[in-house]
């Protein structure tokens, strides 16, 4: 197990370097942070928490990119049932409706704390063609650069089975790719890569560090329980590729509880990944 550390290390300095010398961030929402498992409803306190960790980044100069998740659980309250159980022309719906109340809710917290916010929809498309990838890309800086905090999703509403991601543990490690981040954090209702299901196995450990992708380390990977989740282990570990082979480092961290971002600083659970070099100047195209 050369290229991992266990539980016995302690990532706790680890995490409170990384990411206050990380001078761009994106952090990854999932819709079981956000939405209600039986509701559907937006976490208001626990999203005040998580604006409140983006703020407080920010304010000590550093730049913060959200990928959230959660249109489709959000908006699937309308069709009176979870959005496991609907047509895709449904889901699809339910990505329109819950968007809007997700960038509202957004937009609400920011605006109280003295920020705006920017709304960027992508497509597996606009990530991949070169002159697109460019555009999305000169649309963050700019939000970047007016101080407006921008708020990442998938265009759930339009996407079809040939031009999506499906989940956005891959969009956020693209879209950290594209904008040349220092580190990606991946905020989820798991502590992060565990040697078995934890669930399965009560004597699984918890995995700290990664420094290299393995057939050992892939075996590791489960499937998400999470209702609303699109996700699981196995696309954390897509994402965690991606940022190591383009050369910075991601974070699977536990968000259920408030002030998620300030946990992950102050030692919570976690697992790292990093890369063997850093090239995070390489461009994307």
């Amino acid at each position: 197990m050369s290229s991992l550390v266990q539980q016995d290390s302690i990532p706790a300095i680890t995490s409170a370097v990384q990411l206050l010398s990380a001078r761009r961030l994106i952090v990854k929402v999932g819709s079981a942070l956000i939405a209600d498992a039986d509701t559907g409803e937006i976490r208001g306190p626990w999203l005040e928490g998580l604006i409140e960790d983006v703020v407080r980044f920010v304010a000590r100069g550093q730049q913060v990119i959200i990928v959230t998740s959660g249109a489709v659980a959000v908006g699937s309250r309308r069709f009176g049932r979870l959005d496991r159980r609907l047509q895709i022309v449904e889901k699809q719906a339910a990505a329109a409706i819950g968007q809007v109340q997700l960038m509202h809710a957004y937009d609400q917290s920011l605006k109280r704390r003295g920020f705006g916010v920017g709304q960027l929809l992508l497509t597996a498309e606009d990530v991949d063609n070169q002159h697109r990838c460019l555009n999305a890309r000169a649309t963050l800086e700019q939000l970047l650069k007016v101080g407006a905090v921008p708020v990442v999703n998938e265009n759930d509403a339009t996407t079809t089975a040939e031009n999506c991601f499906g989940d956005n543990d891959r969009l956020a490690a693209r879209v950290a790719h594209m904008v040349n981040a220092d580190v990606l954090i991946l905020l989820s209702n798991v502590d992060g890569l565990f040697t078995q299901d934890p669930h399965d196995n009560p004597l699984a450990r918890l995995v700290t560090e990664v420094r290299c992708i393995t057939p050992e380390i892939e075996a590791m990977a489960g499937h998400s329980a999470a209702r609303h989740s699109s996700g699981g282990m196995v696309t954390k570990l897509m994402a965690a590729k991606i940022a190591m082979d383009a050369g910075y480092e991601m974070v699977i961290a536990n968000g259920i509880k408030s002030y998620p971002l300030a946990a992950i600083e102050n030692g919570g659970p976690s697992t790292w990944f990093f890369p063997r070099a850093k090239d995070k100047d390489r461009a994307r195209y």
